[in-house]
């Protein structure tokens, strides 16, 4: 019987073992989680963050590599027709239940809040869905929202891609239904070049529109 104890006895101490052991293995995984950068924020360290307000600082600035897309109006528009002036940029698809419309709108308030300023700075919107969204889809599309100052820009969604990757900019497609429709995941926010094509700030979506504005003219009053 006593044999049988102390059997026991060194089963227990040899579980506490095993246990304190996967936990202190556990506990070293996630420290190296938590404290090891990761590719995608090694990348991005040059990204300095306002605390809480929704505008990213880019520093240094990051060129944009020029491009050539097909505009609203059927015509091939490039960074380099945007020079010249700062450039307002978001990303998005005509489809889109909600984010994309409301970053659209958003855009037409920010320009009426910047008065005669407003004819200072371009806004763009870059489809992720260029299958769907034609220059005619996009034309009709800001009729209805009341965008028309807007430049829309189409083209192959691998071209997209190799634009908005820079900017930390991603898309992927859901699964079509048995209708064949499907959403498009995206990145949302606004990003701001400069008027030579540089990335230089990214704002949050939600943010505060007072914000946005405040921090654009602070810019072209440079």
């Amino acid at each position: 019987m006593k044999q049988n104890k102390n059997n026991l006895s060194w089963l227990y101490l040899l579980i506490a073992g095993l246990i304190s052991a996967i936990g202190i293995v556990i506990g070293y995984i996630l420290v190296l989680a938590l404290t090891t950068p990761t590719e995608d924020s090694a990348e991005m360290a040059f990204v300095q963050t306002s605390a809480n307000t929704g505008v990213t600082a880019i520093e240094p600035a990051v060129p944009v590599e020029d491009f050539t897309l097909t505009d609203q109006n059927g015509e091939e528009f490039g960074l380099s027709d945007l020079q010249g002036k700062p450039t307002l940029l978001s990303w998005g698809y005509t489809h889109c239940p909600d984010i994309c419309p409301l970053t659209l709108r958003e855009m037409r308030q920010i320009r009426e809040d910047l008065g005669e300023e407003a004819e200072a700075v371009n806004f763009v919107f870059i489809s992720v869905d260029g299958e769907r969204d034609t220059p005619q889809v996009l034309n009709r599309y800001f009729g209805a929202l009341d965008v028309a100052f807007v430049h829309g820009l189409t083209g192959d969604p691998a071209t997209v891609r190799e634009i908005g990757t820079p900017l930390g900019v991603d898309f992927a497609y859901t699964e079509p239904d048995e209708n064949g429709f499907y959403n498009v995941n995206h990145t949302a926010g606004m990003f701001l070049l400069d008027a030579d094509g540089n990335w230089i700030r990214r704002y949050t979506y939600g943010i505060d529109r007072r914000t946005l504005v405040n921090d654009l003219e602070d810019f072209l009053s440079r």
